[in-house]
């Protein structure tokens, strides 16, 4: 059985944690010996003007030769939309290949992507442009929303016309898709990335984020929580891993507030990464945003370190249900700092909480996903044949 992967960016431009995935898939299919044969169509980093990402013909052409060529028995789409747009999804269906679609955010929901309003409420019902385009944020401007609007819009009327199923990492991005789609489909929660290093550090060294260094994450959050704990815990650290247009921001703010123990690391590799999480105390993910899932927090538990985290990730429910983590409401700082004062300071918690890793991550093997994905594929290729 053959899948085309295709995504916007390619192999060898692993920005995200979909790009992460799809190479741990393939390289999974491979060593597993499946029946599936995957290629991966992408491009490298890009820019597009505005008519390129509303309708990019070039890379649509490209696509085509691509379905020639390979001939598969099912295309998978992931993050698409500039600057592969979809319009390639009419020559598919004409070929009779069906089509499924991973959500991986709420891009094609709101186009916003926040899924907030400018009153810091979460949207649950995303209906009116209007709205979106006046109070969702974040907010550029009135002609770049409008026109950010109109390019999801357009493109959401092709994919809603012409996917057979889809699949979303998250029960509430599930409904949502659901709502605004009325296609069949299912959540499938994302794997584990990492594999655990078994020289882990059982106690710990620092608190860690890992992430990107924007606004969303929510990092601001967590340096004005730590700086009022590490007047109680002076000999408490903070290590911040990853990159983004608020680094230089961030080391500004510990820099004038004296924030001591405050690590900038930068990006790492997977290999280093696997380092930093086993010598961790916890992870904190303070996101600020309705994130689909939070991939971070399945490296950490992956690690046997527990995690905090606010109530806008996807797998907010799966933690309190398991009790491997704890939550908090979103941008609360107070609520934040307690959570790391009861870690820090009650190792009962500390331990139960990972005591209950494992028989949770039970669940979450690429092994069982994946057995998970091959039988939608499978059930299309039935369906079509």
């Amino acid at each position: 059985m053959k899948i085309l992967i295709i995504n916007n960016y390619d192999s060898k431009n692993r920005l995200g944690g979909v790009e992460h995935y799809l190479y741990e898939l393939i390289n999974y299919a491979e060593k597993s010996k499946s029946n599936i044969t995957f290629r991966w169509f992408g491009k490298a980093k890009i820019s597009t003007n505005w008519i390129e990402k509303i309708n990019h013909k070039t890379i649509t052409r490209e696509i085509i030769q691509e379905i020639d060529t390979f001939q598969p028995d099912v295309i998978h789409c992931f993050s698409i939309g500039a600057p592969v747009t979809p319009h390639f999804m009419k020559y598919a269906k004409l070929k009779g290949i069906p089509i499924v679609f991973s959500f991986r955010d709420y891009y094609y929901i709101c186009p916003k992507n926040y899924m907030i309003t400018d009153k810091n409420e979460v949207v649950k019902n995303h209906e009116s442009g209007l709205a979106c385009i006046l109070h969702h944020t974040p907010k550029r401007n009135i002609l770049f929303d409008t026109l950010l609007h109109f390019k999801q819009s357009y493109h959401k009327k092709i994919i809603k016309k012409h996917i057979d199923y889809f699949l979303t990492p998250s029960d509430n991005l599930t409904q949502f898709v659901k709502n605004h789609f009325q296609k069949p489909g299912k959540t499938l929660p994302n794997p584990i990335l990492l594999s655990q290093n078994q020289n882990s550090n059982a106690e710990g060294d620092y608190i860690l984020f890992v992430g990107r260094l924007v606004p969303e994450k929510g990092v601001l959050t967590l340096l004005n929580a730590f700086h009022n704990i590490s007047k109680q815990f002076p000999s408490e650290r903070l290590w911040i891993v990853g990159d983004g247009i608020q680094k230089k921001e961030l080391e500004n703010f510990t820099k004038n507030n004296n924030i001591s123990n405050v690590t900038f690391l930068g990006n790492k590799n997977r290999e280093e990464l696997q380092e930093i999480y086993s010598n961790s105390k916890f992870s904190v993910v303070p996101s600020e945003y309705l994130e689909a899932y939070g991939n971070v927090i399945l490296e950490s538990l992956s690690f046997g370190k527990t995690v905090i985290t606010s109530d806008l990730v996807g797998i907010k429910n799966e933690i309190e249900e398991n009790q491997v983590g704890l939550t908090y409401a979103f941008q609360n700082q107070k609520a934040l700092e307690e959570n790391i004062v009861k870690l820090l300071s009650n190792p009962d918690l500390k331990s139960e909480l990972e005591h209950n890793i494992p028989n949770y991550l039970a669940t979450k093997t690429f092994e069982n996903h994946f057995i998970e994905l091959q039988k939608v594929y499978e059930n299309l290729v039935g369906r079509n044949g």
